[in-house]
């Protein structure tokens, strides 16, 4: 049974990351007007359902958003600016433990999704070689990796995608039940 708490905090999460969607599919913008909100419904939405513990929970989520921005930037440019405060507004809604979930489901849809899309181009091999290339220059030449300079624009993944796919898929995962 799903309780008031975690279908009003869902319906947001679902409603802030359809229009992330729908804004980077169009302008290849995450735009802080849909993820600045979104944390903050959510910091007040668990604050009313579940008191200080749903502060706490909503501001952990929020700072494990800001963590994965942390994590990014060890590696190079990863993720957008959008795509980590579209994280951050998830992990305010649902909590730290959702994100996890969600950046667990993230990374398998957007790995997918950029083997479709590198399949569908006929491009595999040539990205596998850029992606060599960058990690192996990560590695031993400390070169940071830019996602964003080594793919061609046409063979562009907004990221939203993945994301609102990996939070659907985190819900499903902890709230709904097995078959």
């Amino acid at each position: 049974m799903i309780d008031w708490a975690t279908l009003s905090t869902t319906a947001v999460m679902v409603a802030v990351v359809c229009i992330a969607v729908i804004t980077d599919v169009r302008s290849g913008k995450i735009y802080n007007a849909v993820t600045l909100p979104g944390a903050i419904i959510g910091v007040i939405l668990n604050g009313v359902f579940r008191g200080l513990d749903g502060i706490s929970a909503s501001l952990l989520g929020l700072a494990a958003g800001f963590g994965v921005f942390l994590f990014s930037s060890l590696f190079g440019r990863i993720l957008g600016g959008g795509d980590i405060k579209l994280l951050m507004a998830v992990g305010a809604l649902q909590g730290p433990e959702f994100l996890l979930w969600t950046l667990i489901y993230t990374a398998i849809a957007g790995g997918i999704m950029a083997i479709a899309i590198t399949l569908w181009r006929k491009d595999f091999m040539a990205s596998m070689r850029r992606l060599w290339l960058g990690l192996t220059m990560r590695l031993f030449a400390r070169v940071p990796i830019d996602v964003g300079d080594s793919t061609p624009v046409t063979a562009r993944l907004p990221y939203a995608i993945p994301i609102a796919t990996g939070s659907l898929a985190a819900f499903c995962a902890l709230h709904l039940p097995p078959m």
